[in-house]
């Protein structure tokens, strides 16, 4: 992705809808670039063009929480994937970080993938050494995630050594939350199953709330965030058990 398209995304995320008339004018370049930039941000699930221009998708789709702050989690999902081995078994969720970590595992070989989200799963279907295993289970639409207990079923016939999460919020006292109920029970499951815990997030979600804890702190191994933490949370994270990577 490069600067101006970055821009856009900036500009959409903003104004939730932008004429490509208002986009030549603000990026200084011809409604042809615009609309061709636009053709290659729809094509990658981040915008929806709408007659004259773009829009946000829906605001609980995962194309819509990829676009925002898209640098820093693509910085995030780079700094995950080297921490994953040729040969390993891993477990990927649900989550717009998760997601860009599934986009640069594509470009590797003999990693297997377990999912139970068919957007991951999708950014993988590329590559011919990446096996990919689709959990089943009950379909949430706009997430694209499969929960309930046909996920956690399926859990007994696997085994994976690192599991990466996406969350909506982090707290010193209550760890990583979720705001989804059915999604918050399937990934403590996930947890509690993997070896190693690591949750994916820009740190605009720290000292954020939700409706529902999935991990305390002490379950967590790593947290990767962006390098905009405030400074209390990095102070916390240097005196817990929680090892902090900051993707710069």
């Amino acid at each position: 992705m490069n600067k101006r398209h970055e821009q856009i995304l900036n500009i959409v995320n903003k104004e939730k809808e932008v004429s490509v008339n208002r986009l030549s004018s603000l990026l200084s370049v011809s409604h042809v670039t615009v609309r061709s930039d636009l053709k290659s941000l729809e094509e990658q699930n981040l915008i929806c063009r709408v007659h004259g221009g773009a829009s946000l998708p829906s605001t609980d789709d995962i194309s819509h929480r990829l676009s925002i702050n898209y640098s820093k989690k693509q910085r995030i999902a780079v700094r995950a994937s080297e921490l994953i081995e040729e040969g390993e078994t891993i477990l990927l969720e649900a989550g717009s970080c998760v997601a860009l970590l599934a986009q640069e595992l594509s470009k590797r070989t003999n990693i297997n993938v377990i999912t139970n989200n068919t957007f991951v799963a999708r950014q993988l279907k590329d590559s011919e050494k990446i096996n990919v295993i689709l959990m089943g289970g009950i379909y949430q639409k706009e997430s694209e995630t499969l929960v309930g207990s046909m996920v956690k079923e399926y859990l007994s016939y696997y085994n994976f050594s690192k599991v990466f999460l996406g969350m909506d919020g982090f707290t010193m006292e209550d760890g990583a939350m979720c705001r989804d109920l059915d999604r918050a029970e399937v990934m403590a499951e996930f947890a509690r199953k993997g070896r190693e815990v690591f949750f994916l997030s820009d740190s605009a979600k720290m000292g954020v709330s939700a409706v529902r804890t999935i991990c305390k702190p002490e379950e967590i191994d790593c947290i990767i965030t962006d390098d905009d933490i405030d400074s209390d949370y990095k102070e916390y994270f240097e005196n817990s058990s929680i090892r902090l990577i900051t993707a710069g």
